[in-house]
């Protein structure tokens, strides 16, 4: 008898035991569904407040159009210093740099383009990266895709290249031959906009200038450049004569152009936004393409950027 009883004390223990580690897990996993609940709610604020960037970019640049629609350069508000606003608890900054500075990666899809290929090179050379790396790049955006699809298909992760054109710079991470730190080198002075944009002398840097006017020197860019941050050049005729008495009476003749050609104005520009939210930094970048019409400014692509 004794015996039986000590049992069901035994079982009675064992049940009150079990019931408490199952309230316990219970409570712990409510307080883990909570904390999802909350990061979740957190990241839809986070990305309603993101997706308001817009309306901090667009009059900006909407105005800037209606003052000189055929003019852009880094003098302009919207080069100048970054855009902010205070967000319910959060505060929302928006860089805008013009993409049409850079070069443009599609440009390279041509390959009757030589020009394109041969400022690329120049321009990798200035950057101190592997002149390899133009050719992979080109057969990366053109139609008919890498030389060696192979190489990207036997991978321990197998990529699949399509060929064509790129959306976003992103995809250059893909390329063979790019390492991570090729890209971080390369990424500020390149852009994926359509073939046949023109390049801004406006707002390109040094490096890029020069990788399209062969005839210059480093020295001569450098007092191109300085000249262009006191007098922006006003239009293409402003800045064949420039480019003649700053660095040579041929300098635009020898000139190594992709298609696209070059200009004083811009189209494509790209908005870096952070959040900053509850403690936390929330990014994203935004390709904006400005209207021709009215300046409106229009989100062509996005994408987070990770922490």
């Amino acid at each position: 008898m004794r015996r039986d009883r000590g049992i069901a004390l035994l079982n009675a223990l064992v049940m009150v035991a079990a019931i408490a580690a199952l309230a316990a897990g219970l409570m712990i996993q409510a307080g883990h569904s909570r904390d999802r609940m909350a990061h979740v709610a957190g990241s839809q604020r986070a990305a309603l407040h993101l997706d308001a960037g817009l309306l901090l970019i667009d009059p900006v640049l909407r105005a800037d159009w209606l003052r000189a629609p055929d003019l852009d350069h880094l003098a302009e508000p919207w080069a100048r210093a970054p855009l902010d606003a205070d967000i319910d608890r959060g505060r929302l900054v928006a860089r805008l740099s013009d993409l049409q500075g850079r070069f443009n990666i599609n440009s390279l899809a041509n390959v009757s383009d030589t020009a394109a290929a041969r400022a690329f090179e120049r321009l990798l050379r200035r950057l101190g990266l592997p002149v390899a790396l133009g050719a992979e790049i080109a057969g990366f955006v053109q139609p008919r895709g890498p030389v060696r699809p192979a190489d990207y298909a036997d991978r321990s992760v197998p990529v699949r290249v399509v060929g064509g054109a790129a959306d976003r710079v992103e995809a250059l991470r893909l390329v063979r031959g790019m390492t991570e730190a090729h890209y971080v080198r390369l990424a500020p002075f390149v852009a994926a906009l359509p073939p046949r944009t023109p390049l801004n002398v406006n707002t390109a840097p040094p490096e890029v200038l020069g990788a399209v006017l062969p005839a210059a020197s480093p020295a001569d860019i450098d007092r191109l450049v300085a000249e262009r941050a006191t007098a922006p050049f006003a239009d293409m005729a402003d800045f064949e004569e420039r480019a003649r008495r700053l660095i040579h009476p041929r300098a635009t003749a020898r000139a190594q152009v992709p298609d696209g050609g070059l200009g004083v104005s811009t189209r494509w520009f790209e908005a870096r936004l952070a959040l900053h939210l509850d403690g936390r930094v929330h990014r994203r970048i935004l390709t904006i393409e400005r209207s021709p019409e009215d300046g409106a400014a229009l989100i062509a692509h996005r994408r987070m950027v990770l922490p």
